[in-house]
């Protein structure tokens, strides 16, 4: 008997795919906009990054329209993100307005340039930085694309910004074919847990790379066009897919369990293909799903995306990162002083006493936040600094509570906005019947089978993004890998990434 893949393929050609795909695989109706816009909602209000209470929601026909007040440009980009992932949102209108503290345009543009140059990642010295009435401009030259968006991020996260405009232009040492940057794309899309099979086409002219075809959610059109930019030598990335409220990975044939040899390769392809971990040294060993990272990178930062970029390919079910960042030598006081600036200047961690150590080039960070974000980016902020080879988070998580109730939510009613975000959840949907959801003391532990690797890295990223939840557990094991998933049990999930929340909380 053919497959639902074989069938859907031989009727591309008559125009008949919709249709099937609903009628015979039992796809939902596309939905409601009043079903849509209370997920929206939900997942708005349970997110402890967002403010949701400043925020209102519309939707017309899928597409969701966002408006209101943040203080930060990250609740911001949060609020985007979270509803682009949600079941029946086809897109996102993003009309909320960043209303920081006022600060004088002079402190805002000294603080980001003190930031870009105290930045491990941002090498080259040719960046403008202009600020008028809190709307930074960012200017000049950069060898790659990671130091430009480096930049803006450095720029986004500085106390008063309304908004940042990044023109920076990014000038390649090295020339590459066409054909290359679309292999490398085609090879990209393959890997990524979320993308793998989606029909997506890749044409690449001059650099430029055009992207076609249809994925079923905002936040998958997104990733793409987000994997593909960090590729070498991409000028830029139009991304003309399409959001199709039938689309979905049940019709689509099951990727063959790798060897480990072929895991090895896929990582090492994925690590090789980020522009990101130029000059690193990184040695990859597999072994029924396990990866283990051994070697250098330049800094902290890359040691963190090298661990996110393994955990992306598909059949990785768990990373152990042995790599060592080399990081430029610098004195620790020296360190210690860029560190207190980026954290005092930051609009996450501004007004918490967060202390500082460094010994070696090792950082020690302690102090209390109200939430696990706030100590995770506290964590990144640090990792960024030039000269930093590690961070030791001893932060804790006030207010937490541990025994039945956890921060003024009971287990139960943690459990309950868990199952109801992996229903809202577009990846999450087909399956979250299947995953069993329990809680203690704020930590949560998915068990189950699920049919894909997306759906089980993103019911991890569900839980984790739930109010009163600060760790999770993921024992999901996905149709088709004869892993030993028991192995993993004792260990984290690191599905923050990269992973920084505080272990030790309470």
């Amino acid at each position: 008997m053919a497959s639902k893949a074989q069938i859907m393929n031989a009727l591309t050609g008559m125009g008949l795919v919709v249709a099937f795909s609903i009628s015979a695989f039992g796809a939902d109706k596309k939905m409601e906009d009043r079903t849509v816009m209370a997920y929206v909602k939900d997942a708005l209000r349970g997110d402890p990054r967002v403010s949701a209470f400043d925020i209102t929601v519309g939707v017309d026909s899928g597409i969701v329209t966002l408006s209101g007040t943040v203080d930060n440009m990250a609740a911001r980009k949060f609020a985007d993100r979270e509803a682009k992932k949600l079941d029946g949102v086809l897109g996102v209108v993003n009309k909320i307005v960043v209303a920081p503290t006022w600060r004088l345009d002079s402190d805002i543009r000294d603080a980001i340039r003190r930031r870009i140059l105290n930045s491990a990642v941002i090498v080259s010295e040719d960046i403008k930085v202009a600020c008028s009435e809190g709307k930074v401009a960012l200017s000049g030259t950069v060898n790659s694309w990671t130091e430009s968006e480096e930049a803006g991020l450095v720029a986004s996260e500085v106390r008063g910004v309304k908004e940042v405009v990044n023109n920076i232009s990014v000038h390649w040492p090295t020339q590459r074919t066409d054909q290359e940057i679309k292999n490398d794309a085609v090879d990209k899309l393959k890997r990524d847990v979320y993308l793998t099979q989606a029909p997506i086409t890749v044409t690449v002219k001059d650099g430029e790379i055009t992207l076609t075809g249809s994925v079923g959610t905002a936040y998958q059109k997104d990733r793409a066009h987000d994997d593909l930019s960090w590729l070498a030598n991409v000028k830029d990335v139009r991304n003309e897919l399409k959001v199709e409220w039938w689309e979905r990975n049940g019709v689509r044939e099951k990727v063959p369990q790798p060897s480990d040899t072929a895991l090895e390769d896929a990582v090492r392809n994925e690590l090789n293909a980020d522009s990101r971990l130029k000059g690193s040294n990184i040695t990859v060993t597999a072994s029924f799903g396990a990866v283990t990272l051994a070697g250098t990178v330049a800094n902290h930062k890359e040691k963190q995306i090298a661990e996110q970029d393994a955990m992306d390919v598909v059949g990785v079910a768990w990373v152990s990162n042995n790599l060592f960042a080399l990081a430029d030598e610098r004195a620790d006081w020296s360190i210690r002083s860029d560190v207190d600036f980026n954290l005092v200047t930051d609009v996450i961690t501004d007004g918490f006493e967060l202390g500082v150590k460094v010994r070696n080039g090792v950082v020690t960070l302690s102090g209390h936040v109200h939430t696990w974000y706030e100590a995770d980016h506290a964590r990144d902020v640090a990792a960024r600094v030039k000269g930093v080879k590690d961070v030791i988070n001893q932060i804790s998580i006030d207010n937490y509570q541990p025994a039945t109730t956890v921060r003024g939510y009971s287990a139960a009613q943690v459990v309950a906005e868990i199952k109801k975000g992996l229903k809202a959840n577009g990846t999450t949907k087909w399956a979250y019947d299947t995953i069993d959801v329990t809680v203690k003391d704020g930590v949560a532990t998915l068990a189950g089978r699920v049919t894909t690797w997306a759906e089980r890295s993103e019911a991890a990223n569900v839980a984790f993004a739930t109010r009163g939840v600060w760790e999770v557990k993921n024992k999901l094991a996905v149709e088709g890998y004869d892993y030993n998933w028991g192995q993993y049990e004792g260990l984290d999930y690191p599905l923050s990434y990269p992973l920084s929340y505080p272990r030790n909380s309470p």
